[in-house]
């Protein structure tokens, strides 16, 4: 499943790649930057804190015209959540408080469509639906010789669908060559529980990412705006 995945994805940037040697500009960026991850969807989880992790992207963005166009990307991303808990032996004794930690690994294609603003330097905004896919999850407390670390892959769902939002800048290092710096927000609109939540509630991600790097103009068409 993670191959057809990859795939997927694959195929959407070069469909877009294609559409692009036909009209229209495009570029092909890289991202790389740290990423906060909280869930969302019953008493006990809405309760807990973000989990800091990672996020990095491959893009590829095509102009419709010389201020919109549509950038899709093949991203990782780690979600997840942490939260002091107690954590007890056997029998019942209380050990100690602890933090513990629910993260995710995702891999992530977000679709957006993105207005820019400016010539050298630039403002974008950018709104679309996300496809992510679970790489792995895994639950730790601290404490690997009483308490090891479990896999719970299995306790979600391998899909989660959402919206992706975004607000950045760019500014010119040559004729070719940009730096770029985003934020995109990610809110999981479905339920990732495979199993049955505490209170009939439901378990949705969120996850807010820094995002900095380059982006690489690969063809030029000037047109009007």
């Amino acid at each position: 499943m993670n191959t057809t995945a990859i795939s997927l994805a694959t195929v959407m940037l070069l469909s877009v790649s294609h559409a692009s040697a036909q009209k229209g500009d495009l570029e092909a960026g890289v991202h790389l930057g740290p990423s906060f991850g909280w869930l969302r969807g019953n008493i006990m989880i809405n309760a807990t804190d973000p989990l800091l992790g990672a996020a990095g992207s491959v893009s590829l963005y095509y102009g419709l015209s010389q201020r919109i166009g549509v950038r899709a990307d093949v991203a990782y991303q780690g979600k997840g959540m942490f939260e002091e808990i107690t954590l007890q032996d056997a029998y019942g004794n209380l050990l100690r408080q602890v933090k513990s930690r629910n993260a995710m690994d995702y891999l992530m294609v977000p679709v957006m469509a993105q207005a820019s603003f400016g010539n050298k330097a630039r403002i974008q905004v950018g709104v679309g639906p996300y496809a992510g896919m679970l790489l792995r999850s895994r639950r730790s407390f601290g404490d690997e010789v009483n308490f090891p670390t479990t896999d719970t892959t299995n306790e979600l769902k391998q899909w989660d669908m959402g919206i992706s939002a975004s607000l950045g800048g760019s500014l010119p290092l040559t004729d070719a060559l940009r730096f770029e710096a985003m934020v995109r927000y990610d809110k999981g609109l479905s339920n990732i529980s495979a199993l049955p939540v505490f209170g009939g509630g439901t378990i949705h991600t969120n996850a807010v990412c820094l995002l900095l790097g380059c982006s690489y103009r690969l063809t030029r068409t000037d047109r009007p705006g």
